[in-house]
């Protein structure tokens, strides 16, 4: 099945060796920028769609989703894949463990501490994966729809989706056979590497959709 790298950017300073270890560990998988106002020429990306104004997480990544077929991986562009072929890897993990509708890798600089590397392979997550890098099968987004653009701001577009995945019936998941690098580049969306970000407005969204915070 088909594999779309899917990174939304604004800075070339990232998006260029981002998108170089994805050439790298994963030559056949298609490139899709979603171009935030960067114009990067010369570099072989699959496609570079235009960004809608202003950006929105879940609205640049709805726009690239619809726009391929098959499986997903939506990639931050301060993430640098370390595993050659990490996303493959994941991918073959979705359709041999098909309770799965999403699975993370694992990395070193994130919220949730079950995203670091364990060594124990795939294990389930009880709550949520922070969206740096996530496989979402095609067979998910069919069952479970797109990314609540209502989530305008930084933050909680991650715990929204995984807890629609939950409702679904389906598991999320954590695979320690990818490994992505996410302290090495400053955020376009979020900051310096270990900068948490304001996630309030987006928390108070969450709040009135489900009516907690959990």
């Amino acid at each position: 099945m088909s594999l779309s790298v899917i990174i939304p950017s604004r800075t070339a300073s990232n998006l260029i060796p981002c998108a170089k270890a994805v050439q790298w560990h994963e030559p056949f998988a298609k490139i899709v920028v979603i171009d935030d106002g960067l114009r990067v020429a010369g570099f072989p990306f699959h496609r570079v769609i235009e960004g809608k104004k202003p950006f929105i997480f879940s609205r640049a990544v709805n726009q690239g989703i619809q726009a391929t077929s098959g499986d997903v991986v939506l990639l931050n562009d301060d993430a640098i894949l370390q595993t050659p072929g990490g996303f493959t890897e994941m991918q073959k993990l979705a359709e041999q463990h098909q309770e799965f509708g999403i699975i993370s890798a694992t990395t070193n600089v994130v919220g949730n501490p079950n995203q670091q590397p364990r060594g124990i392979g795939l294990r389930e997550e009880s709550r949520m994966v922070a969206f740096i890098c996530v496989l979402i099968p095609r067979r998910t987004i069919e069952q479970v729809g797109l990314l609540d653009e209502r989530f305008i701001a930084y933050g909680f577009d991650d715990n929204d989706y995984c807890r629609r995945v939950r409702e679904a019936g389906l598991k999320v998941g954590i695979a320690d056979q990818c490994f992505v690098d996410h302290a090495s580049l400053i955020s376009t969306f979020r900051g310096a590497a270990y900068s948490p970000g304001d996630i309030s407005q987006n928390a108070e969204i969450y709040r009135q959709k489900w009516g907690d915070l959990n």
